[in-house]
């Protein structure tokens, strides 16, 4: 039993001396321990044989041999199961691997890593240990084979042994539309939404602008980042879609809920309501729960234009046209009545004052006309004459009138 436990012990550590000997941080040691080696090979070749030739061939060429087969071996390994096309970088990041005074470097801009047309970089499809030269206005999420890793920003940055790059995110700002997103109002009637446009970058710490600077002028929040790259959308052939999709996915949903919940009159001519309900729909997105796509996507919306909404049915819009031509038709017939009316109020108002006059100068006649006797006869058919012609103009005057009316209805 106390064997068991020393044998345990001595196990652990030799693991522990192992994992120190062979750990990425401890490369150069690991050369200097193969140049050690080495030596000691070839002295000990000398020390035990006369022949130097033969000692160096047996105790220096064989192990160089050795080595250099090893190394070669490995490296046409992984050339042909990573489908590589030149052999000597993957030799380079082989022995780098081991000893570490060379790394590869790979570097990153424009939200791409730079690789030659048709070409495969080590580091993208191996993975560390190797340099990342990230420029300015990007971001690199790395993961392991088993968990996510960390995320880095700008400048020079060791990738790890062990580390891959899972994905590459430009930090600027982002334009993206949207076009024919089908909803069904809520009276049940298919419409669709086109012409959506917006603008949105990654969340930054607290969103504070001031803390740019010309090393870092995109600064960024590490939670947002992760959020944009692993909380993307899934489609139903089991396809991982663009983390900007993801964007265009939280859009999509907050215009269709909108939209789901009015009937189409409102949306169309809402009429005497005080706001119309795209200009809400709009107001949504001005919302903090909206704005910051936070939760979802890790993305912030800069700027948005709802579209416009069409019936998918053209039956629709024909019949809509048509009951708003009817609705004008009954306005315009409401207005030609108006005015009949008022053109008939007017004239019959005149018709009045034309009598009204009419009378007083026959009151004034009567009273000219002698009762007593005192005046001449002459002077009195006088007045009586003109009596007569002034009704003989008015019964003229009316019966114009009425042909008038009655022509210009029949026009």
């Amino acid at each position: 039993m106390a064997k068991d436990r020393r044998m345990e012990k001595m196990k652990r550590k030799i693991e522990h001396v192992l994992g120190i000997f062979l750990s990425e941080d401890n490369a150069g040691y690991r050369l200097i321990v193969f140049i050690i080696l080495f030596a000691f090979s070839v002295l000990i070749g000398w020390y035990f044989e006369n022949d130097a030739r033969a000692a160096f061939v047996l105790y220096a060429a064989v192990p160089i041999l050795l080595f250099v087969g090893v190394m070669g071996g490995a490296a046409m390994y992984l050339q042909e199961i990573y489908e590589f096309k030149g052999f000597w970088k993957v030799l380079h990041y082989l022995f780098a691997s081991l000893f570490s005074p060379w790394h590869l470097n790979l570097k990153i801009s424009n939200g791409k890593k730079e690789v030659e047309s048709g070409e495969m970089h080590v580091l993208d499809r191996i993975g560390g240990p190797g340099i990342l030269k990230v420029a300015p206005g990007n971001a690199v999420v790395l993961e392991t084979l088993t968990a996510p890793s960390r995320i880095i920003g700008a400048g020079e940055n060791k990738l790890n042994r062990g580390e891959i790059i899972k994905d590459v995110i430009t930090l600027g700002e982002f334009y993206g539309s949207l076009d024919d997103i089908p909803v069904t109002t809520r009276d049940g009637i298919d419409v669709k939404i086109s012409g959506v446009e917006f603008r949105f970058c990654i969340n930054s710490k607290k969103h504070d602008v001031t803390v740019r600077t010309l090393q870092n002028p995109y600064p960024f929040s590490r939670r947002s980042v992760s959020d944009f790259v692993y909380n993307r959308t899934v489609s139903a052939a089991g396809t991982v879609g663009a983390w900007t999709m993801s964007v265009e996915g939280a859009i999509k949903g907050i215009i269709t809920r909108h939209i789901s919940n009015c009937d189409l009159d409102d949306l169309l001519s809402p009429g005497a309501r005080e706001v119309h309900p795209m200009y809400e729909l709009h107001d949504k997105f001005s919302q903090p729960e909206n704005r910051e796509i936070k939760k979802a996507v890790g993305a912030r919306l800069l700027w948005i234009n709802v579209g416009q909404l069409v019936p998918v049915s053209k039956e629709i819009d024909e019949k809509r046209l048509s009951v708003w031509l009817a609705k004008q038709s009954g306005i315009i017939k409401t207005l030609q009545a108006q005015g009949e009316a008022e053109k008939a109020s007017s004239r019959e108002r005149g018709r009045a004052e034309s009598q009204a006059v009419l009378l007083r100068s026959i009151a004034q006649a009567l009273q000219e006309t002698d009762a007593g006797g005192k005046q001449d006869k002459a002077k009195i058919n006088k007045n009586l004459w003109n009596i007569v012609l002034a009704r003989t103009a008015q019964i003229l005057e009316s019966m114009s009138a009425a042909h008038e009316y009655k022509d210009d209805k029949g026009a």
